[in-house]
């Protein structure tokens, strides 16, 4: 009868092999018998009777490292009945080695003394030789990556990476989870970051804050996977250290509402403050005030002692300035020796006196640097809301005026806006006049100055720049007559009229045997906001005969956050026909890399205020390089201005910036100079272009 039960429970296991897949073979232990299926003796390459149906004749074909592990995976099923799965590799008739996974179950008589066992065997080569490639990538991969299980979150395997970013040995980091490790810093972050994955069962670019063995944090980006990894289901994770992008997104996102000299809030921050000022000034039926302040005798003590000097004495002003005021008031630079003063939430308007006072008495002390000493008073002009205006733009305007007053009385004192104030739009209105009639009369001309190659000193095209010698007043630079031009709106037919004659001069350069000259134009907020762009610019490419890859558009980020939906189409519209953009004086206004995302622009122009102190200004070195970083990390050409000297130079193309223009290589030149400097094929830096 037990043999009879036996031979019944042999039954059942073949049965249920058989409905297997993969190549079956029996283990009899009376008989002593170890039975390979004919399949299985194929796949190593013997035929059926060149291998003995006996457990030494299996054994022998084992691989010699996987002998022990395949013994003790049978004592343990025979004498403990625990499952028996097992991997090994097993030698095939040319010598070679296949990978095998087998799996069985025995039967054992009322003694407990195993009778027979019979199993499946399947060949696991190319399973396995998959992984083995996946471990390779796995490990050589500079990324820092991590195999955890889905359970509990413990790590199962790291890459040298992983280790190196958070100053562990493979050996400390494997068994233990990140969280237990003290690596998550924010644990409610964890635990929506493991929701998320389980749920979508990937991860795409979540950012996080991890802290390292040292204790430092860094921010990293993680993507993760779930899949089947060393035969289970496993998490993947890359984590990629973000920590140097985000502090040069976060300093060029704080250069958008600051100055970078003395680190006040720029134009942009305090007319969106004082605009918050006015809205709560109506609610609470209060005053505010605002002032603007003009350095007296700024360029003077700037050229006499130099920029370092100058820039020491805006930092002195900032800090003078800074500290004479309450919580919630606040100072800001416009630029240049200009200071704006937002003073909300006043009672009476006799405050904004007692405050002004203050301002010029500050000034009493002397500043002094590097031995050399200079006394500086200031001029300040007030507007109060709501006697002087209801916007942002009317108590700006109103206290330039008063500020202009000041000026007039010989500087050093203030004065409150009052509608008798004209001198100052009287002096307006007269050079507004005079600029009509330069218009008309051609004062006005167009110097070119040549952006170089830094690699080869090749020239690789030049910026129109627009300059007005007065016959009476003499040269006048710019920085007097393009904002008079903005406000009147005459900047619309000198933009035109430039951009006509730049387009018409590359033309003759072209005609004249010197080659395609690509031309860079300015254009201002009001030209790009008060008409057709697209039509205006392929009209005049069309009517002189230019290539539009031969024209680039200069843009400033005042312009660009002026009406962004329209700057955007705009471009994406002009650079299908192959018209170049670059974004002007980047990071001296609104710099944001959601512009750079948004806005398909080709270049960057790093602005002559931080090429001026590099060498000598890390602060400077550090924006120059990031702004390099960043535009080559996006794919576009970073030129930068202003260069004056061989140790900028140096320092740019170390940095790997593409092209430079500024003094060192040469001035802005008339048509004909510039032709000469063309026809030399290259430009020498240092050398006398346009002397």
């Amino acid at each position: 009868m037990e043999s009879l039960e036996r031979a019944l429970s042999n039954c059942e296991t073949r049965f249920a092999l058989a409905k297997s897949t993969g190549d079956v073979w029996e283990a009899n232990f009376m008989a002593g018998k170890l039975a390979l299926s004919g399949q299985f003796k194929e796949r190593l390459g013997y035929g059926p009777h060149e291998v003995e149906d006996t457990a030494e004749s299996w054994a022998a074909l084992l691989h010699p490292e996987d002998r022990p592990s395949v013994c003790r995976a049978w004592i343990d099923h025979l004498a403990r009945r625990g499952p028996y799965d097992v991997e090994y590799r097993s030698r095939t008739k040319s010598g070679e080695y296949r990978w095998f996974r087998s799996r069985g179950q025995a039967t054992w008589d009322e003694s407990g003394r195993a009778t027979f066992m019979a199993g499946v065997v399947h060949d696991i080569t190319s399973h396995r030789e998959a992984e083995e490639r996946v471990q390779k990538i796995f490990h050589l991969s500079p990324t820092a990556t991590s195999v955890s299980s889905l359970e509990d979150g413990r790590l199962l395997d790291v890459n040298d990476a992983f280790c190196s970013l958070f100053g562990y040995t493979r050996d400390e980091l494997i068994g233990r989870s990140m969280l237990e490790l003290g690596l998550l810093v924010d644990l409610d972050a964890r635990a929506a970051l493991a929701h998320r994955f389980r749920s979508e069962r990937r991860l795409r670019d979540y950012e996080l804050q991890v802290r390292l063995r040292s204790g430092e944090f860094r921010n990293v980006l993680v993507n993760a996977e779930m899949m089947d990894f060393l035969g289970a289901p496993r998490g993947l994770v890359t984590i990629n250290d973000i920590t140097d992008r985000k502090r040069y997104e976060a300093r060029i996102e704080y250069l958008a509402n600051h100055d970078e000299l003395t680190g006040l809030p720029n134009r942009a921050l305090i007319r969106d403050r004082i605009s918050q000022a006015i809205a709560q000034a109506r609610r609470g039926g209060t005053q505010l005030a605002v002032m603007f302040l003009d350095l007296d005798r700024f360029k003077v003590i700037n050229d006499g002692y130099g920029h370092p000097f100058g820039d020491a004495l805006l930092k002195e002003t900032a800090a003078r300035l800074k500290a004479l005021m309450r919580e919630g008031d606040t100072v800001a630079r416009l630029g240049g020796d200009e200071f704006l003063v937002l003073l909300p939430n006043l009672r009476r308007s006799a405050d904004a006196y007692v405050v002004a006072q203050k301002i010029l008495d500050s000034f009493d002390r002397a500043v002094a640097l590097d031995g050399n000493e200079a006394h500086v008073n200031t001029s300040i002009g007030v507007a109060l809301f709501p006697q002087d205006g209801h916007d942002v733009d009317a108590l700006v305007t109103n206290a330039d005026v008063a500020m202009y007053r000041s000026k007039d009385l010989g500087g050093g004192v203030y004065q409150f806006f009052n509608a008798e104030m004209s001198r100052e739009s009287l002096r307006r209105v007269q050079m507004e006049r005079h600029l009509r009639l330069a218009l008309a009369g051609r004062e006005l001309e167009i110097r070119y100055q040549p952006k170089v190659e830094i690699a080869t000193g090749r020239i690789t095209g030049c910026e129109a720049l627009l300059a007005w010698n007065h016959p009476a007043i003499g040269a006048i630079s710019p920085t007097q007559f393009i904002p008079i031009a903005e406000e009147s709106g005459l900047i619309v037919p000198i933009g035109e009229w430039v951009l006509e004659s730049a387009c018409l001069q590359s033309r003759a350069w072209r005609d004249a045997g010197l080659g395609h000259v690509p031309v860079a134009v300015n254009l201002s907020a009001r030209q790009f906001l008060r008409q057709d762009v697209v039509a205006w610019v392929l009209h005049t490419l069309e009517s002189t005969g230019v290539a539009p890859s031969m024209l680039e558009l200069e843009l400033t980020e005042s312009l660009i956050a002026e009406d962004p939906d329209k700057v955007a189409a705009t471009i994406r519209e002009l650079k299908t026909h192959g018209v170049r953009f670059s974004i002007d004086d980047f990071g001296t206004g609104y710099s944001s890399l959601s512009y750079l995302k948004r806005f398909p622009v080709d270049s960057l122009k790093i602005d002559q205020s931080f090429v001026r102190n590099v060498g000598s200004d890390p602060d400077d070195e550090a924006i120059s390089l990031a702004v390099i970083s960043l535009g080559h990390s996006l794919r576009l050409k970073v030129i930068a201005e202003g260069v004056e000297n061989a140790a900028q130079l140096d320092f740019l193309q170390m940095h790997g910036c593409d092209e430079v223009q500024g003094f060192h290589f040469s001035r802005p030149l008339a048509p004909e100079a510039f032709a000469r400097v063309l026809a030399a094929g290259k430009i020498v830096a240092g050398g006398s272009a346009g002397v």
